[in-house]
């Protein structure tokens, strides 16, 4: 071909490269690198924490949960040049990592998964530095494979994969692939009846993690902390259903006490002479106030607060009893008590002689169940301080400015106590100073208020506390004192406590290991304060005018399985699922008391507010409170709240695990098997209707709907 010259060889244009040979050769191993690295930190945090509840399919969904985050993780990084991709790369891993480094140490601190909700707490949370340091050392294995992708990166990911910028068709691609791995995985879970309910029922932390992985249950989190949780939806129920059950003894479960006499005399005699009938029981009426539900349905716009009206209107009353007014005008201490378990007195009564008397002296909660509620100190007090419960630890922060009509301080204010609070931590710790004035306690005073000359050690001393204090109040009868101790505090080791420490010599022949032992070391302490308090009270002629009430707040949960089997005598494995382990007990007890009185009815924190207002004659609307007084005729629902059993239950009849779907029977009960599972349905929603609505109580401040003109009225 004439005039034609053939262009050399090498000046010929290359045959275009396909768009994925072209993506692959700039970007290779970095479009992997986050969904590999999601699934290598799922792994790590489920064999470091043992999650493996989920199962195989637990896995799967996590696996498409972790590729589709890492998808958009991938999308995100190559927005801009490259320079700015790789710090964006670096950032998002490190942020990563110490999401689930954060979450290890937390969870293996406190045995409760970290809530977003608390985030306004992470200051106070910093004074225990102490044992987060220890906790870091103890886990560093774990923790170092949790780096190893961070450490990987920095050192060989920036030059070796790359974050080189995309173009639009592959972000295009990787969003598309996002929203089709997570469709896929919510399409699974919809189907699956426990998948759906572990999704998108009550949230529960450890569930949703070990079923979908951490990155889900702290999506899931967050989203509830800025949205709100879903309310229960189900069929409500109000009161407990018939049962199936059929009791061994016609005496049921309860208190064992004083009693009215009854004449047991027969109809009639041989001789013809006249019999006395027996006398008729004594009706004592309804502990209810003259509230017009009608008017306050009728004059409320809020369809929210209708619906609450018509639930609490609708609810049963405890009944006055034998009981009702026994402590009226005498004085009152309240204490929440950091961390105790009555197991450490009722196996070594020598260490807590003052304890042991009130316990088997006063009105004995022998089945006292000890929930997690929230999963923390501020959650236990939030229930023994108002009779409802919430599951988040700003429960106390959120008190602040509202309504609470059935608080002790309130009430004996309301009746011209003195009335004061203590507490020998941060003053502002959990947002105390905002709940407590709400709850009646204008007067109340914690280290950085008015307690700051206390020796400075941690835990601080509640004997010395107490010596401190009761001056405020020992010569102001009538007088209400409100104390939250903090020697019983973790950690539970003779170097990480400092009354451990002190009282190391009097446990030393203990048959236990050194971290059981630094428990019933510190739990001493406790003893000391009410020793010296009584010895106070009677010195000054109070003591038999003083009435203790006393509570934990948790059960020891910073002891590893192995030393709360040790503790409790119970079998380690699945030890933290074991409803008997948030079993403890809790005591009223007054020197004036001719007798002693145990209360075998499974109860909790919810039914010590409605049990004192009664004893002191407190006029009170027992329908607006979640517990019962457990003297009346009613039976209490001890609701166990942890990780695995999420709104577990117990009545008189047995005990349900809604994490093991089992309920087991009391002793001495047998049941219609036919009709179990509907009673098991029913209990179940009576449970969760209840948590809807005290969840409400706090967040739309309910009582001010029904008291506008404050508890004064009702006094």
């Amino acid at each position: 071909m004439d005039g034609y010259r053939r262009r050399p060889e090498a000046q010929r244009r290359p045959e275009p490269e396909s768009f994925w040979r072209r993506i692959t050769r700039r970007n290779r191993l970095f479009l992997f690198w986050f969904p590999v690295m999601l699934i290598y930190e799922e792994i790590v945090f489920r064999i470091s924490t043992g999650s493996y509840g989920g199962g195989f399919s637990g896995f799967i969904y996590t696996l498409l949960f972790s590729v589709a985050a890492g998808c958009l993780l991938t999308a995100l990084s190559t927005i801009f040049i490259n320079k700015i991709n790789v710090y964006i790369v670096i950032t998002l891993t490190s942020v990563l990592t110490l999401l689930y480094c954060a979450n290890f140490v937390y969870l293996t601190q406190f045995q409760t998964f970290f809530r977003w909700s608390t985030i306004g707490q992470a200051g106070e949370v910093t004074q225990f530095w102490r044992e987060a340091l220890q906790r870091i050392l103890l886990d560093i294995v774990p923790l170092a494979f949790m780096l190893v992708p961070l450490i990987v990166y920095c050192v060989w990911g920036r030059r070796r994969a790359p974050a080189l910028g995309t173009p639009v068709r592959v972000k295009a691609v990787l969003i598309v692939l996002t929203v089709m791995l997570h469709l896929t995985a919510l399409a699974g879970i919809v189907i699956g009846a426990e998948t759906n309910e572990i999704y998108n029922g009550v949230f529960m932390p450890e569930k949703v993690s070990s079923s979908f992985g951490l990155l889900t249950e702290t999506r899931l989190d967050i989203k509830y902390t800025i949205f709100g949780e879903p309310e229960y939806s189900g069929n409500e129920v109000i009161g407990v259903p018939d049962d199936p059950f059929s009791h061994g003894t016609d005496k049921p479960a309860g208190t064992d006490g004083p009693s009215t006499p009854e004449t047991n005399t027969p109809a009639g005699t041989d001789d013809g002479t006249e019999t006395v009938a027996p006398p008729a029981p004594i009706e004592y009426g309804d502990n209810v106030l003259d509230i017009d539900w009608d008017a306050l349905i009728a004059g409320e716009k809020d369809d929210s607060i209708v619906e609450m009206h018509k639930y609490f209107s609708s609810r049963t009353p405890t009944k006055k009893n034998e009981y009702t007014g026994m402590f009226e005008g005498k004085n009152l201490i309240q204490l929440t008590l950091e961390g105790f378990s009555s197991i450490v007195v009722e196996n070594h009564p020598e260490l807590y002689p003052t304890l042991y008397k009130m316990l088997h002296e006063g009105f004995y909660m022998e089945n006292y169940y000890n929930s997690l509620w929230g999963g923390s100190t501020a959650t236990g007090e939030y229930v023994s301080m108002t009779g409802m419960f919430y599951n988040s630890a700003k429960c106390l922060q959120m008190c602040g400015g509202k309504t609470w009509p059935f608080a002790l301080g309130n009430v004996f204010t309301a009746r011209d106590y003195t009335v004061y609070a203590f507490h020998n931590h941060t003053y502002t710790y959990y947002s105390r100073h905002l709940s407590h004035p709400s709850f009646g306690y204008e007067n109340y005073i914690a280290v950085g208020n008015g307690l700051d000359d206390m020796t400075d050690v941690w835990p601080k001393s509640d004997r010395e506390m107490a010596e401190k204090t009761i001056d405020y109040y020992i010569d102001k009868a009538p007088f209400h004192t409100y104390y939250m101790t903090v020697s019983g505090h973790a950690n539970y080791t003779f170097t990480g406590n400092s009354m451990s420490k002190r009282h190391r010599d009097e446990v030393a022949n203990l048959p236990y290991c050194d971290n059981v032992k630094a428990y019933y070391a510190c739990q001493i302490e406790v003893e000391l304060m009410l020793e010296y308090l009584v010895e106070r009270l009677e010195e000054a002629g109070q003591l038999e005018n003083t009435v203790f009430v006393m509570n934990a707040d948790h059960f020891p949960y910073s002891l590893s399985d192995d030393e709360l089997a040790e503790l409790y005598g119970l079998p380690v494995s699945g030890i933290r699922d074991n409803l008997d382990l948030y079993r403890n007990g809790a005591v009223i007890w007054s020197a004036s008391m001719k007798e002693p009185v145990t209360i075998s009815k499974p109860c909790s924190a919810l039914d010590i507010i409605p049990t004192v207002l009664n004893l002191f004659g407190v006029n009170y609307d027992s329908r607006l409170l979640m517990g019962v007084d457990l003297n009346s005729d009613s039976d209490p629902i001890a609701i166990v709240n942890c990780d695995k059993s999420s709104w577990s239950w117990i009545n008189k009849n047995g005990q349900y695990d809604t994490g093991k779907k089992k309920f087991t029977l009391a002793p001495g009960v047998t049941v219609d098997e036919s009709a179990l599972d509907a009673y098991i349905s029913q209990m179940s929603s009576v449970v969760a209707t209840m948590r809807k609505y005290s969840l409400r109580v706090l967040d739309k401040d309910y009582y001010k709907y029904v008291f506008p003109n404050g508890f004064k009225d009702y006094g």
